[in-house]
């Protein structure tokens, strides 16, 4: 790979000022974080940037700031040893060993092993019709009127409710589904995490052939990653996209005929795991640079390629009713139409999009080893030439514009989850920015590998324990209101979400309905259907006050969200229906 090497004196001054710049947007995020405290601003992302982000952006600010001042002044220490001397498969392969088996191993002390947003449940749901030997779940004729409330979001809406699954697609369910099978599916993330860890270390041994500590830098710069390390416990998506993202883009490289075969078989897994769009954003600038080299039969080979991944998966749920044999008309409206019209109802712009975005980048900040990104700067103004350096930056430019315009707002989520299938990208544009550094000769090298390992050392014991110790505390009272109703003993329970933090996230049930009790949205329950359940089931009610006895945050709701709701309440009230959750336990 060639690049524009900048002097010895421009490469150090534009690491101080990445640092130094990267310092100030930290302190600025920490800044803001206290302004919403001050002004007692309401909102969940709000909240959560100040109580989970805001300190620990101020605490790599501080960093990075002493880094910036060695730097200049020429005061940082020397590392005693060379990190080439670590750069062999060997120490990748053990490397990834050992955080897959860190992360199943801390899975349920940190995650608790649950599946914490509506995201992450319909990807265990998925993955147990899926180990089932299905692809959909038939729903019994007497539970066919109330699928809206007994899962309210994220479902397939199909007419007449004969079946249901989730509104993703299921690549990332059927790889959990393996691991459900094998009764541990906390390692499906640890697996996918291993994946990554190895599949970057290939990318960078072929991109810089000559230096194994650049390899060694990427792999150190991955899994010093909070977000890397939380997300592979969890079921979301993201470390699947992480992994054969990486896995595309190290067979991509490799440039052989078998090598693009198996890049488009893996671009077809990576397409179906959850959402269309992503692993196209990441191969695109590639693909665009096979276009600019002219090499055309190649770039039919992926334009063909793509065009069939892409079709096949948009048309995916179409397929799967036809083969349910459910009704043309009704398969039609999960179809390409289905699909064009869900990207016309998201895509908006407004003001308030830049601001959310602008949080979503501090808190994906906040989430990585201090240097990464002040090292990925240096990488991008520095080594312009570099095509792939230039390809996995515009990945990351292009998603970002993406989600402004479709989703700024990511709910739930450690870090920034729509850029975690770029952490790769980020470790690679980090290990290109060292290298920048370290061209300048022995000294230079120690030096930059010292404030390496020093940011390293800070993100594993400092900022990693500190991030477990916020997501227990998070998930915690969410585990335990799932187990305390999964423990009520009643027949029904209604889930009553007003001024509850993501109360809907509670609703969850069991694919084929065979485990009690069935958890409901009282909201898409009306008075008829209320009436039928009083009279047939033992119905219990999870509100505001079960929510605070569990430890889940609770706000105030708009009256426009709570009135519905309070009618049923009434309702409920009349006929003498609807006890408290915990009752006679």
């Amino acid at each position: 790979m060639l690049y524009a090497e900048p002097s010895r004196t421009a490469s150090n001054r534009l690491f101080v000022g990445a640092a130094t710049s990267v310092a100030g947007a930290a302190l600025a995020g920490a800044a803001v974080g206290l302004g919403y405290a001050v002004f007692e601003r309401e909102g969940k992302l709000h909240t959560l940037f100040l109580l989970q982000d805001a300190p620990i952006l101020l605490l790599i600010a501080l960093f990075l700031l002493a880094v910036a001042w060695a730097a200049r002044s020429g005061t940082l220490p020397s590392a005693p040893g060379r990190l080439d001397r670590a750069g062999g498969a060997g120490a990748a392969v053990l490397t990834a060993i050992v955080v897959a088996i860190a992360v199943y191993s801390l899975s349920g002390p940190i995650y608790r092993n649950f599946a914490l947003s509506v995201d992450e449940f319909m990807a265990e749901f998925d993955a147990k019709i899926i180990a089932s030997g299905k692809l959909l779940a038939a729903i019994s004729p007497e539970w066919r009127d109330y699928v809206p409330a007994l899962q309210p979001i994220f479902r397939l809406g199909v007419p007449e409710h004969a079946y249901w699954m989730s509104a993703y697609l299921p690549m990332n369910a059927a790889l959990r589904a393996v691991f459900v099978l094998l009764g541990a599916p906390a390692l499906h993330g640890a697996v996918l995490a291993s994946v990554a860890i190895v599949a970057t270390f290939g990318v960078a041994r072929r991109l810089w052939p000559e230096r194994r500590d650049a390899a060694v830098v990427a792999v150190l710069l991955l899994v010093s990653s909070s977000q890397f390390l939380v997300m592979a416990m969890t079921p979301y998506a993201m470390t699947a996209h992480l992994a054969l993202n990486m896995l595309w883009l190290w067979l991509f490289l490799r440039d052989t005929r078998a090598s693009h075969v198996l890049a488009a078989g893996v671009g077809f897994v990576a397409c179906g795991l959850h959402q269309v769009v992503f692993h196209p954003l990441f191969a695109a600038p590639f693909l665009l640079s096979l276009l600019v080299a002219r090499r055309w039969r190649l770039v039919a080979w992926y334009g063909a390629a793509y065009a069939a991944i892409g079709l096949f998966w948009i048309l995916y749920w179409n397929l799967v009713l036809r083969l349910a044999e459910a009704p043309t008309a009704q398969a039609a409206n999960v179809g390409m139409t289905f699909f064009v019209q869900r990207i016309l109802e998201m895509a908006e712009l407004t003001p308030s999009a830049f601001g959310l975005m602008g949080l979503n980048l501090l808190r994906f900040l906040a989430w990585q080893s201090p240097l990464a990104i002040p090292l990925a700067a240096v990488a991008v103004l520095a080594c312009r030439r570099n095509r792939t350096i230039t390809d996995l930056a515009m990945g990351m430019a292009m998603t970002l514009v993406v989600m402004l315009l479709l989703m700024p707002y990511q709910g739930h989520g450690w870090g920034y989850r729509y850029l975690h299938g770029f952490l790769g990208s980020l470790a690679l544009l980090g290990a290109q920015g060292f290298v920048c550094l370290t061209e300048r000769g022995a000294d230079a090298t120690r030096q930059a590998t010292s404030a390496v390992l020093t940011s390293i050392a800070v993100a594993l014991l400092v900022l990693f324990p500190w991030r477990a110790y916020q997501v227990r505390a998070f998930v915690t009272p969410y585990a335990a209101a799932a187990e305390g109703i999964a423990r009520s003993r009643a027949d029904v329970v209604l889930i009553d979400p007003a001024d509850m933090w993501f109360g809907i996230d509670l609703v969850r049930n069991d694919p084929f309905l065979h485990t009690p009790p069935k958890v409901a949205f009282l909201g898409f329950v009306d008075k008829a259907h209320l009436t039928d359940l009083c009279r047939r089931y033992d119905v219990a009610i999870f509100d505001r006050e079960d929510a605070q006895r569990f430890g889940i945050r609770t706000g105030q709701s708009l009256p426009e969200v709570i009135q519905p709701q309070q009618e049923r309440r009434d309702h409920l009230r009349a006929l003498g229906c609807g006890r408290r959750l915990l009752a006679g336990q």
